[in-house]
Formats: structure tokens, sequence, C-alpha cells
């Protein structure tokens, strides 16, 4: 297992995202940027910004414009374009989840190193609290970045490909200067057993950090709820089960079941569902990216509606018209008016924006909304999913029944098996998690491959040309480009990958 330090790339996108006062990480003085806790807390906090960054805008929504659920308008410009086509490269589109990652996991690193190097001795019981939820944070967001990364640039994990590339293995914060102890990458198995030994640690350091509604730091149940993810995809449903029924069944972060709750979720930032709801304040400068690219695109001057991206015909009709979801995200029958054309389609508006978060005054939304890092309501699809993978039926059922009850005042309870099940908890992943940057690598993991489905209206939507393949996209589930290329540059920077691209690139 190779494990070092890479690159101290600047995250010029994350760092001129928060006010922060402390200098940026990469021009800190390494040998007296952390002295005492008050410093240790002071650079775990960058870890924050990067984790929202990192969660928010097109970190999320290029997934899902290269998923199933959206086609382009006549007018989107080839916006996204590039990832809606499938047509990403080593040189261009996937440079922006390479480098931002591996800073993140330099940077927890650092201050790994750093606090383990401080003498302690005459610490307060305080200081020592201090740095230990410093450290958890550190190891939560290695892992955190590590699957990103093995999202995006390797196989999906089973059985099949756990000897195929992963990740490289970064435990130590080093200079850069030595090429030859730059590290090569690691096999899948290891990789994700790497992430999994930091989300472990991660667990020992914040196990005092309690959980709370809308939290907007780290605690040790948004460790819970991310080893249920985890263990999800590594197909251990056992582990799953254990850690998201514990989180669902103890209570603490109840459902929305109102149309005014939902809205206030998805609005105001009520906090409501949310296991982490990261901070974001307009006085202080420090806000996310919009995860909205353009699926609502109204313009209050003019009054008109003029979507880059427009949900397909499926999405459009998945949801009952008594669902809570249906009616807060989404908006039927809007009149889209293009200068080349015009139609009539339902649109989706999940991130309306909160308006705290915009200049007063305002009349046109920005669509910034704090980022919901954890939701409960994926607790209760993880519990699903690996009860039903283990044919467990009756607890699957009763799972979902708990969550759709909340959601839907028509849900009948279910009594579903087999392929019906795992097929309707699928569909339930699409239409709770839409938009949130799940349906991508959810599409991956399945080995499910993807067909886009029909347009709602193909008179306003881009239907092929220079700027966009036909519509319906078929994508096989053995398409290389499931594993996106490593990025040129670091080819061309690290020998020891420069034989390791993915193949197909």
């Amino acid at each position: 297992m190779k494990k070092i330090i890479l690159i101290l790339s600047v995250f010029a996108l994350l760092a001129t995202s928060c006010s922060l006062n402390e200098k940026r990480p990469n021009s800190l003085d390494t040998n007296t940027a952390i002295t005492n806790a008050k410093d240790a807390a002071s650079f775990a906090n960058y870890l924050n910004v990067y984790l929202r960054a990192y969660s928010a805008g097109s970190y999320i929504y290029y997934p899902e414009i290269a998923a199933d659920f959206f086609n382009p308008s006549v007018d989107y410009g080839n916006r996204i374009g590039t990832q809606y086509r499938w047509d990403w490269s080593a040189g261009t589109s996937f440079n922006a989840y390479w480098s931002p990652a591996y800073y993140a996991i330099n940077h927890a690193c650092f201050l790994i190193e750093n606090i383990e190097n401080l003498d302690k001795t005459n610490y307060s019981a305080e200081d020592l609290a201090t740095l230990d939820k410093c450290l958890g944070l550190a190891y939560f967001s290695k892992a955190y970045f590590g699957l990103k990364l093995l999202n995006y640039y390797c196989e999906p994990y089973n059985t099949a490909n756990l000897d195929k590339y992963g990740i490289m293995l970064v435990d130590l914060h080093r200079p850069t200067g030595d090429i030859a102890a730059y590290p090569g990458r690691s096999t899948l198995q290891e990789s994700y057993q790497w992430v999994k030994e930091n989300l472990a640690q991660a667990e020992h350091y914040l196990a005092t950090v309690p959980g709370a509604v809308a939290s907007t730091q780290i605690t040790i149940d948004a460790v819970r709820a991310f080893q249920a993810r985890l263990a999800l995809e590594m197909q251990d449903w056992d582990l799953a089960i254990a850690k998201s029924t514990a989180l669902v069944d103890g209570g603490k972060y109840p459902l929305c079941e109102t149309q005014e709750e939902m809205t206030a979720l998805w609005t105001n930032d009520s906090g409501k569902e949310c296991i982490v709801q990261m901070y974001a304040d307009l006085a202080a400068n420090s806000l996310p990216s919009s995860n909205d690219p353009g699926y609502f695109g109204y313009t209050n001057s003019t009054g008109r509606y003029t979507p880059d991206w427009i949900i397909n015909k499926w999405v459009a009709t998945m949801y009952s018209a008594t669902d809570l979801r249906w009616t807060t995200w989404f908006k039927p029958g809007v009149t889209v008016q293009y200068a080349i054309a015009s139609g009539t389609v339902t649109l989706m508006n999940k991130f309306p924006g909160n308006m705290s978060l915009q200049t007063t005054g305002a009349t046109q939304s920005s669509h910034l909304q704090k980022i919901k890092l954890f939701r409960i309501a994926e607790q209760y699809l993880i519990a699903a999913e690996a009860y039903a993978m283990l044919g467990a039926n009756i607890p699957a059922c009763t799972y979902l029944d708990k969550l759709l009850n909340k959601r839907d005042a028509s849900h009948m309870s279910l009594s579903l098996t087999g392929d019906d099940l795992l097929n309707f908890i699928k569909e339930e992943r699409a239409k709770e998690l839409i938009g949130e940057g799940f349906r991508w690598n959810d599409l991956k993991r399945w080995g499910k491959g993807m067909q886009r489905p029909d347009a709602q209206n193909t008179s306003i939507v881009h239907t092929g040309g220079s700027n966009g393949p036909a519509l319906n996209l078929n994508i096989s589930p053995t398409d290389h480009r499931w594993a996106g290329p490593i990025p040129s540059s670091e080819l061309s920077a690290n020998p020891q990958i420069r034989n390791q691209q993915n193949p197909g690139y």
C-alpha cells in the first residue's frame, strides 16, 4: 500500500469562499503554523470550508447533469455540455475534482502531524478536547475526499474490481520537491479500506461530539451517516443497516411531514432532517456555490422562464400529486420562452434560494442554500436497500413506509419482494435525492448503465448537433467513462502514475 503526500496546489475556489482572517494554508510558515489548540482549531476550520465547497455547485450538479434526470434547453449554450454528452477527457473536464480533493487531504495530514507533535504536557482538558475534535475532522475529511476520488476516478466497488486501480493514498504531509517520493495508485480494495480506516479514526476522536439537528460541524452522528453511506457502497449490508438504523430509530432527526416544513427546509434552510447543514452567512461573506445551474431559470424583471436544464418526462411523472416532494420542488404547467422556441413543461425548483443569503433588496434569486451534507432521509433509504440486498423484505419495506408515510399522505403500506422491491428503492432514491449529486454514482454502483428517458417537450430541448448528442443517450454499464480520466497535468507531474491512466483515455 503506497501512502505519502503529493501536491500543494492552490485551492483558490475554496479559499475565496470564506472570510476567515487566517492566512491561506499554502502561505503559512509550516514551522509555526500550529503551536497550540487555538491554532489547530483555526487551521481545522479550513476543512469545513473545503467540505462545504466540494459539496456544492458544480461538484453536485455535474454528476446530476451527466445522469438521466435532465435535458438541455434549446438555449443552454453548451453550458455543462461536456458532462451531458459524456465527452470528458484527461485534459479538461475531470481536473476540477482531482486537485481540490488532494489539497484538502494534504491539509488534513498537515493538521494531524502538527497536533501529534505538540507538547501537550500542560494542556487543559478543554484544549485536549479541542485537539481531539480537530483530529476527528481531519480524519473525516481524508475519508470524505478519498471516497469522492474513488467515485469519480475508479471502477465501482465489487469483487471483480478489487485488484483494479484505486487512488493514491496520502497519510503524510511532505514537501513536494522529491518527485521520486510521489505515490502511485493503490488497488481499489486498499483504497476503500483506507477510507474506512480514516473514518474509524474520526469515530474515535469525535466520540464525545454529540449530534444535533442542523449541526454546522462534523459530529459523531455525521461520522455514522457517512459510515452507512460507505458501507452501502462497499456492499457491507450488515454495517450499513447498523449505522443507518441507529440514526433513524434514535429519533433525533425527524422527517418533514407537512408542506410548511418541507418548504422551510428548502427555502429558509430550517435545518430539520439535517444531520449536518453547513454554515453560511451573508454578512461574513461565507457562502457556498449554487446547486442550481439553471433548473428553474425565472427572471423577475421579464417574468419569463428560460431554464438551461429541464427535467425529462420520467421525472415529471414519477411522483404522486400528493407527494410533498412534488408539491414543494416542482412547478408544473410553466410556459418556457426562448427566442427561437416556447413550450409548456414542469420545472424543478428544489433550490429556490434562501433570501437571507442574498443582499437586502435583491429581486432575483441566486438559488443559494445552506449545504445539507447529510440528511436523515438518505439513512432510511440506505437501511431499506441494505435489508433488501439481504433478502429481508419486511424490514426493507418497513423503513420505506416510515419515510413515505411522511412524504405522501396517499402512501399505502408496501409488501414488495425481490426485484420489485429493489427497483422501488432505486426509484425512491431518485425521487428523494434528485439534484443532490447522488444519481451518477448510484447508477454506477448498481451496474445499471444509463438510458436517458424521453424529453417532456422536444420543441424546447436541444436534440443534437455540434453541442449535443441525440436525446435518449444510452451508456452501457461497462463503458470506460464510468471511471473518469486522471488529469493529464497529474500524469505529467507524477512519474509514478504516468502509466496508470484509466483505460480508454
